[in-house]
Formats: C-alpha cells, structure tokens, sequence
C-alpha cells in the first residue's frame, strides 16, 4: 500500500477517535423495594417504598430516586433529619440473612434537605451524583468506594428509613442489580 494511503487511512482513525469523544461513564443500577415486614425492619408497618440507585463508577457518585407511601415526611426521625446524615442510609450487612447485627456499617446518607419532596401519600426523593467520598466522610465510614460497589453487587446492602416510631426503621429493603 502507498505511504500516502496509509498516512490518510492513520488521519481518519485519528479524525474518528476525536469525533468520538471521552468513553461514556460506567453508570451500574440497582433497585431496592422497600416494606416493614421484612429483616432487618420487621415492625409490620403497611408502608412501602421503591427505589432506582445509579452508581457512577467513573465519578465515584450516586443517584438515588425513591419514592416512599405511608410515610410523610414529617414521620422521620427528627433527631436524624435535623443532623448531617438525615433519616434515610443504606447500611452493609455482613451476612445476607442479617442476623448479624453486629456486622452493620453505615455506609452512605441521604441528607435531609432539597432533594426530598411530600407526595399526596408520602414522599419522593431525588438525590443526584452525591460523591460517595462526601457520604463516606460524614459517616467517618473506612468503606472504600470500592467495597461499597462489591457490596451493592453481592446483596449485602439495605436502604433503610429511620421514622419518628421506629428508631432503628420502619421499612427497609435489600439492594439488588437491577434486571
């Protein structure tokens, strides 16, 4: 092949990758459905919740959509609303049937603040590329980003909801990959 066409052939892959731009983020999704009948939140409350959390693996940050009914907002944990790391947390268990309590971690708040909004029923929340260096700090959490992934992906983590009536959560539900 001539040199020329080798040296155009080169000048568009390079024009190509240019056009392209940086890779799109690795952005992985979970779900989690949310109740009191269930560990670690048996209490046998009727509220319920359903949530979508996308992790951005590149920016290391987390979004989390919600929507909770039973339970308005002003039924959270004021103690927990009126501090840092607000009423709602996911928590890594050590085991899959949570029995080992001793084995919890905090491993990242949802803040009080904007991002939560009343519903005719409840509440919605929408929390959006929240660093998760940011919620790992405020806990004083030694949860590496890393570790916080493997557990999402390994079903050890539970989001919960701390209320006024249930200190330790009204309703919670387990992290899954989402299908």
């Amino acid at each position: 092949m001539s040199r020329l066409f080798l040296a155009s052939l080169a000048a568009l892959a390079a024009a190509l990758t240019c056009l392209a731009g940086p890779a799109a983020a690795r952005q992985l999704a979970f779900t989690a459905t949310l109740d009191g009948q269930h560990a670690p939140t048996d209490t046998g409350s009727d509220a319920t919740g359903q949530a979508r959390i996308v992790v951005d693996t590149d920016t290391r940050t987390v979004d989390l959509t919600l929507d909770v009914q039973g339970i308005a907002i002003d039924e959270l944990w004021s103690r927990l609303a009126a501090s840092p790391m607000g009423p709602i947390h996911l928590h890594r268990y050590g085991s899959h049937d949570r029995s080992e309590a001793a084995s919890v971690a905090l491993v990242l708040p949802v803040p009080m603040g904007p991002a939560y909004s009343p519903t005719p029923h409840g509440f919605h929340v929408a929390m959006q590329a929240y660093p998760y260096a940011a919620g790992a700090a405020l806990l004083k959490s030694g949860v590496s980003f890393d570790d916080f992934l493997a557990s999402m992906q390994g079903g050890q983590v539970v989001l919960n909801i701390h209320t006024n009536a249930e200190h330790d959560g009204e309703i919670s539900g387990e992290v899954v990959p989402a299908g």
